[in-house]
């Protein structure tokens, strides 16, 4: 391809398109494979029926795509993400209330999931905040500007209240890294982090003194070894930790929902709910245990035919294929979405436009903490929340906003050697 011909469909890189259809007949198959009834008549009306309609309406949303000039994506990205806005707060407003989540638009027995495009639509106004003249996220004022951005969405989808898709959000500040932010906010995040599950786990009277002697004594060790104390990150970095350390009581039992907290507990290993709370988690490791290295077959497998784990077609679609594919089918599935990323990498880096750049960046930090999150979550390494694995979980909403971000990129991709 060369600058004196306008790219087209066919130009769209042939390995990430690979991956992508790859990714959605395991996920079709697997949907079937969970919830296929013999005494369903009409295929419409049954998930997997839903499913393969939904991906056709996928592959025409892409062809439509093609026909768009990647010029008016870029310069509406404002636009769109104020559109994004504004849909995630009518849904507050005129949202079905399902399972006690303001989440969805329903027209009849279909329902639309804002949050699923918001991530798109973020992504763009990102994309197009971050390349504006003289932006730099090394000013702060820049930096707070491009948090905010992040921050609004993720606020109103907590009021749905919608946790996992709010967390996915929080992925995107993983792009400002390649755009120069330094390693330190990530190292900060980090602690917070470890201080909030430590303090959980141990008690707010014995990780205060531990953090403050262990606070001490870095600081008397690089006072041996440089001999200099640097006394306005070291306070502050105390500061942030004994704030984390006290803010994290009043969060967890003031902020966090019961059932948020029992599944939080069960992961650090304070609680055991085989028959509650962590009813699904124990039965997911049952499921893919007993998928040994070959699995059970299609249709079959007691954990998944049994129903014993409920929508399982879903968040939980890994604990199907554990089960009836086994470890090689698992080890299949976690290959591809990494070849996928380190792909998406690959053409992010080749980038001639900062725009494109910024665009695939952030559809690698939102397909990555959806991977590996969900996949954290069914073996019980990280609490139970909404959080479903791209291309395979079933979904209209979703499948549609992870194909659109995922094709316009490659859009954006095919036409980098043009000046747009």
């Amino acid at each position: 391809m060369n600058s004196s011909r306008k790219a087209s469909i066919f130009d769209y890189d042939w390995i990430s398109v690979l991956l992508y259809n790859l990714l959605v007949f395991i996920g079709i198959v697997s949907i079937y494979s969970a919830t296929y009834n013999q005494e369903h008549t009409n295929i419409l009306q049954s998930f997997y029926g839903k499913q393969a309609l939904w991906l056709a309406f996928s592959y025409i949303f892409v062809i439509l795509l093609s026909f768009t000039s990647i010029k008016n994506i870029k310069n509406n990205a404002s636009l769109l993400y104020l559109i994004g806005i504004v849909l995630l707060i009518l849904v507050l407003i005129a949202g079905a209330n399902i399972n006690g989540n303001r989440s969805w638009f329903r027209f009849g027995s279909f329902s639309i999931q804002p949050a699923e495009f918001g991530k798109l639509l973020t992504v763009l106004g990102l994309a197009k905040l971050l390349t504006e003249p003289d932006f730099k996220l090394t000013n702060f004022k820049n930096f707070l500007q491009a948090s905010a951005l992040i921050l609004v969405p993720v606020l109103l989808i907590l009021l749905q209240p919608d946790l996992g898709s709010a967390i996915i959000f929080l992925s995107l500040f993983l792009v400002f890294y390649r755009d120069g932010l330094s390693i330190m906010y990530y190292l900060l995040a980090i602690l917070i982090t470890v201080l909030f599950a430590t303090t959980i786990y141990f008690g707010q009277q014995k990780i205060l003194p531990v953090t403050i002697g262990v606070f001490i004594l870095i600081n008397m060790i690089t006072y041996l070894i440089l001999k200099k104390i640097f006394w306005i990150p070291a306070l502050f970095i105390l500061s942030v930790s004994i704030l984390s350390i006290l803010g994290t009581d009043f969060i967890f039992h003031k902020v966090l929902k019961s059932h948020q907290r029992n599944r939080i507990e069960i992961v650090l290993g304070k609680k055991k709910d085989d028959k509650g709370t962590g009813y699904n988690l124990k039965q997911a490791l049952i499921a893919i245990g007993s998928g040994g290295l070959n699995g059970k077959g299609l249709l079959k497998g007691s954990q998944t035919k049994g129903n014993y784990i409920p929508e399982q077609h879903t968040d939980w679609i890994l604990t199907v294929i554990g089960e009836q594919w086994g470890f090689l089918g698992t080890l299949t599935v976690v290959l591809l979405y990494t070849f996928l990323i380190i792909r998406l990498v690959f053409l992010a880096e080749r980038q001639k436009q900062k725009f494109s750049r910024i665009v695939g960046y952030g559809l690698i930090a939102i397909l990555f903490a959806h991977y590996a999150l969900n996949m954290l979550m069914v073996i019980g390494l990280f609490p139970t929340i909404g959080i479903p694995l791209p291309f395979l979980s079933y979904g209209g909403s979703s499948l549609w906003g992870f194909t659109l971000l995922l094709f316009i990129f490659l859009k954006f991709d095919a036409h980098r050697v043009e000046d747009w």
